[in-house]
Parts: structure tokens; C-alpha cells; sequence
């Protein structure tokens, strides 16, 4: 099955290689395929010897434990990290960096999608994970979006303002390979400005110099888990080089050579100082791939995923 694959095959990969944390033991099947046909077939393959199948882009937004994980990792690029555009319109693979994309339309006087500036992640982890930000989701500018049943056919979701779409629409075990954008035409001096008013805002908010994860914590529905955070006094905060971002307490950053051990010894000190402090039971926004579950989430890799 794997010899079918017509892009590379990787045993025991370090995912270090391949997070944006830079922290992540081997991938017991590593695959970066060229076109869907390898997709379909790193989904049969999986499914043959009962493996779970890790879909990532960048790597965003996850926490890989040191050990690795006993799973069919999904790398997302050849044909699925293109993006061609027809006039107003933009058809994108999965693997394109959404930041890429972002620059590319602005390039050609294509704006609409200014507000998912600066978001860390592909185009099939946003879809898979519903970023977006206050203005909507990665989904309220799609027109369509692809994905394959874990059989491998093809399917698509459509869709329209308000109703409310987003992956949850998609069956369980999705993989997002890829959408359909309607852009808008704007003067390119509009859209650059737009860009650097919202990349600075990110800048200063965010610890963009050193490898991070994104967001650690969600948000509570009363409160702001950055301020939680530092009401707790826990900025700055150290276990060996990983370290709470003292920019941004919902960051935490490896300030090299940090493990996954320290990440997690210092998530299990602040959701344990905030709970002890406010009673709000912090809830993770990572995706914990091979862990034990924790920080209620349940640890992947048990399921077909799709990450960041």
C-alpha cells in the first residue's frame, strides 16, 4: 500500500520537525503526499493496520507528547499547497499557509479575507479547527469546502451566510483537502493597510519571535484566560526552556530545547493556581497528540484528526 504512494514515506520522523512549538517525538508512519490519490491511500493504509491518521499543516496550535505517536501522520502539500486563482475567485488546497494565501490575493488586488491575517495556520487545519476571529470563522468565506470520507470519496459542504456551517457539518473522520473562495476587488493601498493595522495589533499582543503553539487555553465565558493568567502571577514562569510568554500569559513558548514535559508541567501549574484562585477550570485549546486525557480534552491519537 505505502509503495503506491507516490510522495515520501518516513519512518520514526520527529515531529519536532513539523510543530510550530518544535517539540514532538517520532511518528511511527510519516507521509507527505503529492495529490489525493496518496491521500486516499495513506487513508487505507491506516485503516488496514488499525492506525489512527494525523492530518497536519503547519503543526499549529498542537503538543506532540516526547514519546511520539503510534499513528499515520498526513502532511499536507503537492497539489493540496496551491492556490489558483480565476478572476474574483480562489480554489485552495488544504496545505496552502493561510498567511501565504492572504498575501497572494493582496498581491493581485483581491482582499475579503484581511480579517484571518496573522492566524497561524494552513487552510485545511482553519477549516478543520473553525478559526477565525470576532468578524467569523474561515468558513463565512468559503464557498465551498472539500474534504474525504475516511473511504476516500469526495465530498462537499456549500456554505451560506447564517446558516451557521462549520466542520461539524462535515461527518466525523473528515479530511479537509481544500475550499473554494469568492474574493472582492479593493484598492491595494486599502488592503495593505488593513494587513499592517492587524498584523501590528497581533505583534504586540503575541510573542511572535519565539516557537509557540498559539493559544493554550480557551477562553472562559466570563473571563479572558490571558488575564486569569496573570492575575495568577504566572507570566514569565519557567520549566527548564519552556516558558509562559510574559507578553501574553495564553502563550507559552520554547525557548530551545524544551520538551513536551515541561510544556505540560506548566499547564498543569496554571490550570491547578487559577482553579485554587477563581474556581474556573481552565480548558485546553491545543490538540494533545499522544497523551493520556488531560485538561479536558481526550488525547489524541484514538480518531482520524486533522491539525493545524
Amino acid at each position: 500500500m505505502l509503495g503506491r504512494i507516490a510522495g515520501a514515506v518516513r519512518f520514526k520522523e520527529p515531529l519536532s520537525f513539523h510543530t510550530s512549538l518544535r517539540i514532538g517525538g517520532p511518528a511511527e508512519f510519516f507521509i507527505v503526499p503529492q495529490d489525493l490519490d496518496d491521500v486516499r491511500h495513506a487513508l487505507a493504509f491506516a485503516d488496514q493496520e488499525d492506525l489512527p491518521l494525523i492530518v497536519i499543516g503547519g503543526g499549529n496550535n498542537m503538543l506532540v507528547s516526547d514519546r511520539g505517536v503510534m499513528a499515520v501522520v498526513l502532511k499536507l502539500q503537492g497539489v493540496l499547497s496551491r492556490a489558483e486563482f480565476h478572476g474574483d475567485e480562489v480554489v485552495v488546497g488544504g496545505g496552502v499557509a493561510l498567511g501565504a494565501l492572504i498575501r497572494e490575493a493582496a498581491s493581485r488586488d483581491l482582499g475579503g479575507l484581511e480579517p484571518l491575517a496573522g492566524i497561524p495556520a494552513t487552510v485545511g487545519g482553519a477549516l478543520a479547527t473553525n478559526a477565525g476571529t470576532r468578524e467569523g470563522s474561515i468558513f463565512d468565506f468559503c464557498s465551498a469546502v472539500y474534504y474525504l470520507h475516511p473511504d476516500g470519496t469526495l465530498g462537499e459542504l456549500r456554505p451560506t451566510v447564517g446558516a451557521g456551517c462549520d466542520a461539524a457539518n462535515a461527518p466525523r473522520g473528515a479530511v479537509f483537502v481544500g475550499c473554494r473562495m469568492q474574493l472582492r476587488r479593493r484598492p491595494h493601498t486599502q488592503i495593505q493597510k488593513d494587513l499592517h493595522v492587524r498584523l501590528k495589533q497581533r505583534k504586540a499582543s503575541q510573542p511572535f519571535a519565539l516557537a509557540s503553539a498559539g493559544y493554550v487555553w480557551k477562553n472562559p465565558t466570563t473571563e479572558n484566560a490571558d488575564v486569569l493568567v496573570a492575575r495568577a502571577g504566572l507570566r514569565g514562569r519557567r520549566i527548564n526552556s519552556a516558558e509562559i510568554s510574559p507578553k501574553c500569559g495564553n502563550f507559552i513558548v520554547n525557548r530551545g530545547g524544551a520538551r513536551a514535559a515541561d510544556v505540560v508541567g506548566l499547564m498543569n501549574v496554571t490550570r491547578e493556581r487559577v482553579e485554587r484562585q477563581t474556581g474556573i477550570v481552565l480548558e485546553t485549546g491545543l490538540r494533545m497528540l499522544g497523551f493520556e486525557s488531560m485538561f479536558g480534552v481526550e488525547s489524541e491519537p484514538f480518531e482520524l484528526a486533522t491539525a493545524r
